[in-house]
């Protein structure tokens, strides 16, 4: 069974000028990345749904045949067994998409239930939020949200969400080692250091550049 879940909500990120530290970014940013691999989780499933159902009535086309339930010349009727109904119609294939899907929903539904607005999608109410929490509880959002958009990036076998900077040095290490996540909008968009624990704003660092 297909599990419904609204994904196109238009994500407003909270103003990133205003996130307060490096943790903050971090999460704003995984939640776009999320969004995105969630969207295409949502369109697999339900694509995936309806080629099960496709499926289903292709099977039992042969039913509906006008010969059978006639009677044949040489007597009997040309119903089919029970044995050969089953053959034609089987047992309903899984939808391989809705178990990590509904996990998914549920692990966010979790996180949102305490959080204003009601009546907006999980996702929407995380990122209303995140200006909010404290740095312990962004470090929290941030990791949960990289771990299931790499779990269903896997699944999907989308490419990673996150570009290599060259060149570029790391305002606290020094080293050149930024990423960049590609799915927020260009303002939004957080350079991340993976030696440090670092997160600028692109246009912060890009601007810093000599």
């Amino acid at each position: 069974m297909s599990t419904t879940i609204t994904t196109r909500t238009t994500l407003r990120s909270a103003d990133v000028t205003d996130l307060p530290t490096p943790e903050h970014l971090r999460a704003s940013a995984a939640l776009w990345s999320l969004r995105a691999s969630l969207s295409t989780l949502s369109d697999r499933e339900a694509a995936e749904d309806k080629a099960i159902a496709d499926e289903r009535v292709a099977a039992a086309d042969p039913l509906k045949s006008p010969v059978w339930g006639g009677r044949q010349a040489l007597g009997g009727h040309s119903d089919p067994t029970t044995d050969a109904l089953l053959q034609l119609t089987g047992p309903v294939r899984e939808n391989r998409f809705t178990p990590l899907l509904e996990e998914v929903t549920g692990q966010l539904a979790n996180v949102a239930q305490h959080l204003p607005p009601a009546g907006v999608t999980s996702l929407v109410r995380i990122v209303a939020a995140l200006p909010q929490l404290s740095k312990p509880a962004a470090f929290s959002t941030w990791q949960l949200a990289d771990r299931i958009d790499s779990r269903i990036r896997r699944l999907l076998s989308l490419p990673g969400d996150r570009q290599y900077v060259p060149r570029v040095k790391c305002p606290w290490c020094d080293a050149v080692s930024l990423v960049m996540r590609l799915e927020p909008p260009q303002p939004d968009r957080v350079v991340e250091c993976t030696t440090c624990t670092g997160a600028w704003l692109w246009a912060d660092v890009a601007g810093a550049r000599p």
